[in-house]
């Protein structure tokens, strides 16, 4: 990992309604994502996780605040030439494993969809070349190209899905709940075909999910969200191992536990939100560790 930022995210704001009472699913947060990191982005349905990942795309709109690839603000960037070269380093992979996929195409012509738009194939036979890489890359048979997507699991789907991302050779990836529509046992797999690709290709991630163990198990550092707002950020392991905010605390106290015996043990934490009075801002409470909290520390 580089100790340079790929993304610079900075009061971020995204805003759905019209007006200035439209509901704000994102609220003024600001992070940074390393070369070569996975930056997990943690927190329960409805909380702006996936919101912010598509602003990260540009398949959003950004209300206010500002997102930085390289260097470049990504709202500046204007015309086809530029739009272009932004997609093809920055990609997506999506939650819905089926939803996502063109039911109608080859699962050939699905991989090759960033192939053909950034001109990447120099004939017929080297885009061929190209998917069967891609496909055998993933862990799939090069021989069922020609199927469909609604002929493959869930599993197999969704490997599609990072087949796709991965043709235009990105340096940045979204991943938005890659993993919440799958069965457990495929979980595993998936997570670790991900981590296997960013060694191999020298990939920066950003991983969303719900599962903060999962989360810790594939981040370097997790930012945990709530409201729309960030509430903790950190080292993936000082986060889940000292929790500091009840939001994340309660997160982890959710968390089943495959022994029986200490499963009965578990205390489970509830958390009610609160409206807090005073300019709420991320604070370093320890070398890296950030809560969100007033300036009395409250």
């Amino acid at each position: 990992m580089s100790d340079q930022a790929l993304v610079e995210v900075s009061h971020l704001t995204h805003r759905y309604g019209e007006d200035q009472k439209g509901y704000k699913a994102v609220n003024d947060i600001s992070f940074s994502i390393m070369e070569g990191e996975t930056f997990g982005l943690v927190g329960e349905s409805g909380c702006g996780k996936s919101t912010t990942g598509r602003m990260l795309v540009k398949l959003l709109d950004i209300t206010s605040g500002a997102v930085r690839f390289g260097g470049q603000d990504i709202s500046r960037i204007r015309g086809r030439g530029e739009l272009l070269s932004f997609r093809r380093d920055v990609q997506i992979i999506f939650q819905d494993p089926y939803a996502s996929l063109d039911p109608r195409k080859k699962v050939r012509d699905i991989i090759a969809e960033g192939i053909d738009v950034h001109h990447m194939a120099a004939d017929a036979q080297d885009r061929e070349r190209q998917v069967v890489e891609l496909m055998e890359a993933v862990g799939l048979r090069p021989a069922h190209m020609t199927r469909y997507p609604h002929e493959f699991s869930g599993g197999q789907r969704q490997r599609i899905g990072i087949a796709r991302a991965l043709a235009t050779r990105p340096r940045f990836v979204v991943c938005d709940e890659p993993i919440s529509a799958l069965d457990v046992s495929i979980q595993a797999q998936v997570v670790n075909l991900l981590e296997q690709l960013q060694r191999e290709r020298k990939l920066t991630y950003l991983f969303i999910a719900h599962d903060l163990s999962m989360v810790k198990y594939i981040s370097d550092r997790i930012a945990v969200m709530c409201r729309g707002r960030i509430v903790e950020m950190g080292d993936a392991d000082e986060v889940y191992n000292h929790p500091l905010h009840p939001y994340t605390q309660s997160l982890i106290s959710a968390i089943p536990r495959p022994d029986p015996h200490s499963e009965r043990e578990r205390v489970r934490t509830a958390y009610t939100y609160q409206e807090q009075g005073g300019e709420l801002a991320l604070r370093e409470v320890e070398p890296g560790h950030f809560v969100l909290c007033a300036e009395d520390g409250r």
